[in-house]
């Protein structure tokens, strides 16, 4: 990476400067509810609404706004130098948020305060984080213009920005002419000049820690689009006192706030649990994004030539980390730099953003109205438990983000790929190198997740042709995709984004064999412990781990999501296959654990495992429910022993789906589950969040 001489290094800022921004007692809360209280009292005089006391005086412009407008005119000159620091840089994000939240001119200030230093910025620790505070909040919509605001009196708000920033804007100020001018500038062209400059440096920034940050909240906003959490519950926009909440309180911009400091507890020691599953160990849940248009501030909505400005912008930032520049004549080439930054640790969600965007932005342009968007959106529910995620947009032929796929698999499309079961080894022969691509981008952390982007981003016709080429319609390679640790959740994207029924049956086909050898599945005995006393929970626990079944590498959210796969996608004869696959696998474990209590020294060839298996009687109903969902007593704090139980989640999940299928198929495991458990066991089995969904 380039010298850091070469991005513009801001000079240390003087210690006054320091004391002066680490005193000042910043607190958006106060802020915010000092402006709610001002502005609510003027509505109500402007739309002559009676006051309920007259003797109330009237409150006085915000003083903690004030003050924060004082502050940002104060350390104008030093702001750069402020963000290199780790105190100071915390309380000028905080100045941001508050001087953005209410004001249109501050954000032309700040813009010009930063001015020749955002690369470096960029690449900086605490600089970084002030940065992406900056660009966010600059392009966030005002949750009120006080610059404006009619107070019916003297329109303090302007008095106050006069006073604050009349030097600066005047020119009376001892920065010299060229800061002025920047701020005279509109606040569209200070934004866009702001991204340009990071432009120069893309390739390497998109390689480095912090400036990849930068860059990824830099493409959003030329974008227009953010990413929110998937599973926002309901009722997020209202506090408890019942107040609405605007963005700036909640949601993206709430968490735009990047350095600030966590307050330092001691975490309380989680006990362990015998049954819990091997996959769902010491794994911290993966935050799942959807995209939605970003709220955008009226300059930025009103000028039209900034909206042009930043989509051939936009297009210029993919091409330069794209690594576009190297091949302009079209041929394919073979793997190198692009896909090393594949798996690279900040290129690598990059790149995975640049195709969400490129799609998202493709299928805009191509169903035009949003009233077809959310018609289609409709048809996907979102579910936090069920892990069911809303459908993502999908680009088409000939498409940008196509063009980014091809360039990142080494894809030739000229090839028209053999769809034909028989025709899969030679598909893969034509295409040179995306086949052993795809095979390492599946086994590799980061790979694995641009992988299953394209899965769920990707055409109709290019779903199928990646499945032929990645060898996914194989059952041989479809069983070492499934044994990785982790490919499998490759896998388990491919079935939730299945296309048609044709798909769903040929990934049925593969996945009955591997199902049947009960070498994914996890089953566990149904512990239903009487109510028990302190003093024998230990050895209670002791009879629990002994009890519990153990199997080496379940991979039962591979079986979860192809049953969910036939639910949805599949045919009443695939629902079938898949039942009567699941219930000879778990045949197969009671077989083995039979075998194993009669152990003999003879050794078994895998061709006598197989046609073992191939006789086989799958087991009942009854039989396969308990070992689904390995019910034990579960163990909360206030609570009485036994009081719920603990159900294996992907189990829980799978049963879920089975009760979707054909009437025909799910009738006797519905009747399965009312006859093997009691009512009380019903009412705590729908006290938990996964069993309440049956």
């Amino acid at each position: 990476m380039s010298g850091e001489q070469e991005y513009g290094r801001p000079r240390r800022p003087k210690l006054d400067t320091v004391s002066y921004i680490n005193g000042l007692p910043l607190d958006e809360t106060v802020a915010a509810q000092q402006t709610k209280e001002y502005v609510a009292y003027y509505q109500k005089n402007i739309n002559n609404e009676e006051s309920t006391d007259d003797n109330i005086e009237p409150p006085e412009y915000p003083p903690m706004l004030s003050a924060a407008h004082a502050a940002l005119s104060s350390i104008y000159h030093e702001f750069a130098s402020l963000a290199c620091e780790e105190i100071p840089s915390q309380q000028v994000e905080t100045l941001i948020r508050i001087c953005c939240r209410y004001s249109i001119i501050s954000k032309r200030i700040i813009l010009s305060s930063m001015i020749s230093y955002w690369t470096f910025l960029s690449t900086h620790r605490f600089g970084s984080h002030v940065a992406q505070t900056v660009l966010r909040c600059v392009a966030a919509d005002v949750e009120v213009n006080l610059d404006d605001f009619d107070d019916g009196q003297d329109n303090e708000g302007k008095m106050v920005i006069e006073d604050s920033y009349g030097a600066l804007l005047k020119g009376e100020s001892g920065g010299g002419g060229e800061a002025v001018v920047s701020i005279s500038q509109s606040l569209s062209k200070l934004l866009l000049q702001s991204i340009e400059e990071l432009k120069l440096y893309a390739t390497d920034l998109a390689a480095h820690v912090c400036g990849s940050h930068v860059l990824r909240t830099s493409l959003c906003i030329l974008s227009g689009v953010e990413f929110i959490d998937a599973f926002a519950p309901p009722g997020s926009t209202v506090n408890k006192q019942g107040d609405v909440l605007s963005e700036w309180d909640t949601g993206a911009l709430a968490a735009t706030r990047r350095g600030k400091l966590k307050d330092k507890k001691k975490k309380k020691k989680k006990r362990f649990n015998a049954t819990a599953d091997s996959e769902d160990k010491n794994k911290t849940p993966q935050e799942v994004t959807v995209m939605k248009e970003m709220k955008m501030v009226s300059e930025l909505q009103s000028d039209s030539s900034f909206y042009d400005r930043a989509e051939s912008l936009m297009d210029e930032f993919v091409s330069i980390i794209s690594l576009k520049g190297d091949n302009n004549d079209g041929t394919v080439q073979p793997p190198g730099e692009l896909q090393q930054q594949t798996c690279h640790p900040s290129a690598g969600p990059l790149l995975i953003q640049i195709l969400r965007l490129l799609s998202y932005r493709d299928y805009q342009s191509k169903n035009g109205s949003k009233s077809s968007i959310s018609s289609e959106k409709k048809e996907i529910v979102a579910d936090r438990r069920l892990v069911i995620l809303p459908q993502e947009p999908r680009y088409s032929a000939g498409s940008q983000a196509e063009s980014l796929v091809h360039r990142l698999l080494c894809w030739d499309s000229s090839i028209t790929t053999n769809n034909t079961t028989e025709g899969e080894e030679g598909a893969t022969a034509k295409q040179l190198y995306a086949g052993d691509i795809i095979y390492g981008l599946s086994g590799e952390p980061r790979g694995s997740i641009l992988l299953e982007a394209i899965f769920r981003c990707c055409s109709d016709s290019f779903h199928d042709e990646l499945c032929t080429v990645g060898g996914f319609y194989n059952e041989a390679s479809l069983r070492d995709y499934i044994k990785h640790g982790v490919s499998n959740f490759v896998v388990q994207t491919l079935l939730t984004t299945v296309r048609s029924k044709e798909q769903a049956s040929r990934m049925a086909k593969c996945l009955c064999g591997i199902i049947e050898d009960a070498s994914i599945l996890s089953a566990r005995e149904a512990i239903i412990l009487p109510p028990r006393s302190k003093e024998d929970r230990g050895d209670a626990t002791a009879v629990e781990e002994s009890k519990v079944m153990k199997r080496k590498s379940p991979r039962m959210g591979v079986v979860w999501r192809a049953v969910e796969m036939c639910a949805t996608k599949g045919s009443s004869q695939d629902q079938e296959q898949i039942l009567s696959a699941l219930t000879r696998g778990f045949a197969t474990i009671n077989g083995v654990a039979s075998a194993n209590d009669n152990t003999t020294d003879e050794p078994k060839s895998d061709e006598k495992k197989r046609k073992k298996r191939s006789k086989t009687k799958g087991v009942a109903a009854t039989d396969c429910i308990p070992l689904l969902l390995g019910l034990t007593p579960g163990s909360y704090g206030g609570e009485g022993d036994n009081s719920r139980l603990t159900i294996d989640a992907s189990g829980a999940r799978t049963l879920y789906h089975i009760l979707q299928f054909k009437e025909r198929l799910r009738k006797d495991w519905v009747k399965s589950v009312l006859n093997i458990y009691t009512t009380d066991d019903l009412v705590k089995i729908a006290n938990d969040g996964l069993g309440s969904r049956w």
